[in-house]
């Protein structure tokens, strides 16, 4: 019973109310009239004629209909028959039309308007006139039974749809303020850079080029003018180091805390049931790869409930060596062909930036699966720039001196040659890891420099630095085996990734200087073989290799579903009918 009781409706339990009231009033009133039959009998078999139904109607509502008809109308029937007893009926029918929808009130109205003949026959025989208002006073009944229905339900879809809309609502003010803050925290970490990129930058500059005017000051009067103004300089460079130090937000809660607040957060404002869970070993990493990681959460949460109506979410954190994922599942309505919004395309565009990449797969009435996926370096070499030596060589104190600042900054080893000879004297005694190399020198140039140092010591990299004006000699420095080439006008930040890059192995052309190479010489680009795309050209070749599609699907950190779809892509423009046929067309035309 208890079980009823929380299913039914207020209205219902109103509806049920006026029921036995109606029929107690009719017991009551027809007796004192005609007392002629056993009241007893007739209040404890109306009462279980009527209590029987309505506990059908919620453990199975499909008996209701034909329960309710049997029991109370052929209880109506015998009451008239054996104590010419009427009106019985006119309760149950109202209370049926209450509670039949749809389809189901073709079947029940007929069978109370025949039951209804019925009973009027068996108390009057056939009289024309109580026949048809007997009819009109279930047609009455019945009218009032639907409409209030209909009045009771639709009250009760507007407050769902109100309910709704609030839940709705709450998500996106969480969204909203979770949005606001972390573009904050963006905004605060951006102008930190910046200031500590370009004002930063150029007051040390200043201070080195002030520093080179004490040997052509003669008075000491001069002298004292230019150690004021160092003075106040430094003090400047402080105040904007200090800055700097404040606006800087430190996340000192590791990856795992951040989702995990979002997600109670999250939790606390919508009646989402969000499952939080880790593997492996957590590492530390930067503070934006959190915030992306965040708000792509954020983003996937949003979405499963605003748009997939979904209430559990299943979030897995995935450390790896080599790589860190976040996979959001959720069990809501999903889709067959999944359509990226603003929200979407903004979490692809954050991840592509560090190499990144995001894949969804979505079943229709089965749920969304959402997995991020960053490449990162382990966490013996995520702070192995600690331990890089650099050589800065460049014949101009003030830029050498500057770029040693500079660098020390950001933890590296720093010594400095001013000439040719000095950088090979340096190497000699240092062996440094990473060589920043001017070309244009005195006596002997960058590139002379460059390979007797390679000669020597060929482990050693070098990055030639150069101005604008120089980059005609980017082929022959890479001939002679630089292993990057930059202008003197990049970024810091942009400088210390290409140490790091070409430490690691890799070799670095700036923008700039890839740019003007090229246009000396830049031949046609090959296109893409049946304009295939990258991802596949990499799934056709884990296809090469025999893999399965569970298997390359590991491989490339994908969905089985979205290599499916990248199989039916290649084998489609290759106009193949299947794996072997596509592998088989790609090795005669020799483009894998």
């Amino acid at each position: 019973m208890n079980d009823i009781k929380n299913k039914l409706l207020w209205q219902e339990w109103v509806m049920i109310l006026i029921r036995i009231t109606w029929i107690v009033a009719i017991v009551t009133l027809t007796y004192q009239d005609n007392p002629n039959f056993p009241l007893e009998i007739v209040f404890i078999s109306t009462f279980l004629s009527y209590v029987i139904p309505v506990i059908l109607y919620k453990l199975q509502s499909e008996l209701y209909v034909v329960t309710e008809i049997i029991l109370v109308g052929g209880l109506s029937l015998y009451f008239a028959y054996t104590y010419h007893l009427a009106q019985f009926l006119s309760p149950a029918i109202l209370t049926l039309a209450f509670f039949c929808r749809g389809k189901v009130n073709f079947y029940a109205l007929p069978a109370t308007i025949i039951i209804c003949v019925l009973g009027v026959f068996l108390n009057f025989g056939f009289d024309r006139n109580k026949l048809l208002l007997s009819i009109f006073d279930v047609l009455f009944i019945y009218g009032v039974g639907h409409l209030l229905q209909k009045v009771v339900y639709s009250m009760d879809a507007i407050k769902k749809k109100l309910k709704l809309i609030k839940d709705k609502n709450a998500i996106l003010e969480q969204y909203s303020s979770q949005v606001e803050r972390i573009t904050l925290l963006e905004e605060r970490d951006r102008m930190a850079r910046e200031l500590h990129d370009t004002i930063g930058y150029k007051f040390t500059s200043v201070i080195l080029s002030m520093e080179t005017l004490r040997s052509h000051l003669a008075t000491k009067e001069g002298e004292g003018k230019l150690q004021e103004i160092l003075d106040i300089s430094r003090s400047a460079l402080d105040n904007i180091r200090r800055q700097v130090h404040e606006m800087d937000p430190q996340e000192e809660s590791n990856l795992d805390v951040s989702l995990l607040n979002l997600i109670e957060e999250f939790k606390s404002n919508t009646n989402v049931h969000v499952v939080f869970r880790t593997v492996g070993e957590y590492y530390p990493m930067a503070k934006k790869l959190k915030r992306t990681f965040c708000r792509c959460l954020q983003e996937a949460m949003t979405n499963a409930t605003r748009h997939g109506g979904a209430e559990t979410i299943q979030v897995l954190l995935q450390y790896h060596k080599n790589y860190v994922m976040l996979q959001i599942q959720d069990d809501g309505i999903g889709m067959e062909v999944m359509q990226e919004g603003f929200g979407l395309s903004g979490m692809r565009e954050r991840l592509s930036e560090y190499h990144g990449n995001l894949s969804i797969d979505s079943t229709k009435d089965t749920g969304t699966i959402v997995t991020c996926l960053i490449p990162t370096l382990h966490k013996e070499e995520s702070f192995a720039q600690d331990k890089i030596h650099i050589l800065v060589v460049d014949d101009q104190p003030i830029i050498s001196d500057s770029l040693e600042l500079l660098l020390d900054k950001y933890g590296f080893r720093v010594s400095v040659a001013n000439s040719g000879a000095q950088a090979l004297k340096q190497c000699e005694e240092r062996q440094p890891n990473v060589v920043l190399m001017d070309i244009q020198m005195p006596k002997m140039n960058g590139i002379t420099t460059m390979k007797k140092i390679k000669n020597r010591w060929p482990d050693t990299k070098i990055i030639m630095v150069t101005t604008f004006e120089e980059t005609s000699s980017v082929s022959e420095a890479i001939e002679a085996g630089a292993e990057g080439y930059v202008l003197k006008s990049v970024q810091p930040e942009e400088l210390v990734a290409a140490i790091r890059l070409v430490h690691l192995g890799g070799t670095m052309l700036s923008q700039d200087v890839a740019t003007r190479l090229f246009k000396e010489y830049s031949p046609m680009p090959k296109k893409p073989p049946y304009e295939l795309t990258p991802r596949e050209m990499d799934v056709l070749g884990c296809l090469k290799e025999g893999l399965r599609y569970k298997e390359i699907a590991a491989k490339l950190f994908l969905s089985e579903g979205t290599v499916r779809n990248y199989a039916s892509s290649i084998y489609m423009k290759l106009q193949v009918s299947g794996r072997g046929e596509a592998v088989k067309k790609a090795l005669d035309e020799a483009f894998l």
